[in-house]
C-alpha cells in the first residue's frame, strides 16, 4: 500500500486549519501559498475534506476554509477514508500471476482467497490504527498545554 502526497496535504491542511484563531478562516491561494503546492490540486482536496464533512468553505471577503468538526473529533481514518476512499487494499492489484504458481483450478482459488484475507485483515488493522490517532496529536501545544493558535494569514503575507 501507498499513501498519496493528497492524504500528507489533507493532513497539512488540517493542521493549518486547526491552528487558527476560532473565528478565522483561509482561503485555498493562502494554504496552497504556504504549503507550496498548486492552487487547483489543493482545491480538490480541500473538495473531498469538504464532502467529508471536515472542513468547511465559505464565500466572501472574508471567507475560506475553516474546520467543520472539532479538531479534538478528527482522527487519522477520517482523513485517509476522505482521500483515500473505502477500497480495499486489493481493489486495484492483479492477483492472477498467483495463477501461474499452482495448476489446480481449485488450489488456485484457494491461495488467491488467502492472500486476500491477509490484505483483508491487515487493512482493518490499520483502519483501527488511524481511527485510534486524533489529529491534536500533531498540534504544537504551548507549555501550558493549550494548543497554540497562528494567524497564518499574517504569517503568509509576511513571506
Amino acid at each position: 500500500m501507498k499513501l498519496s502526497s493528497s492524504y500528507v496535504q489533507a493532513i497539512g491542511i488540517l493542521v493549518m486549519l486547526a491552528e487558527l484563531p476560532e473565528k478565522d478562516s483561509l482561503k485555498s491561494s493562502e494554504i496552497s501559498k504556504r504549503m507550496n503546492v498548486s492552487h487547483t490540486y489543493l482545491q480538490k482536496i480541500a473538495t473531498k475534506l469538504k464532502h467529508a464533512n471536515l472542513i468547511d468553505s465559505y464565500a466572501s471577503k472574508q471567507g475560506g476554509y475553516k474546520l467543520k468538526k472539532p479538531k479534538e473529533e478528527i482522527n487519522f481514518l477520517d482523513v485517509f477514508l476522505a482521500i483515500e476512499g473505502e477500497n480495499a487494499f486489493l481493489s486495484h492489484i492483479n492477483l492472477e500471476p498467483i495463477d501461474a504458481m499452482f495448476v489446480d483450478k481449485d488450489l488456485i482459488r484457494e491461495k488467491s482467497d488467502v492472500v486476500k484475507e491477509i490484505h483483508s485483515e491487515a487493512q482493518k488493522v490499520y483502519m483501527e490504527q488511524l481511527q485510534s490517532h486524533l489529529l491534536t496529536e500533531i498540534l504544537p501545544k504551548a507549555s501550558d498545554g493549550s494548543y497554540l493558535t497562528i494567524d497564518w494569514k499574517k504569517f503568509i503575507n509576511e513571506e
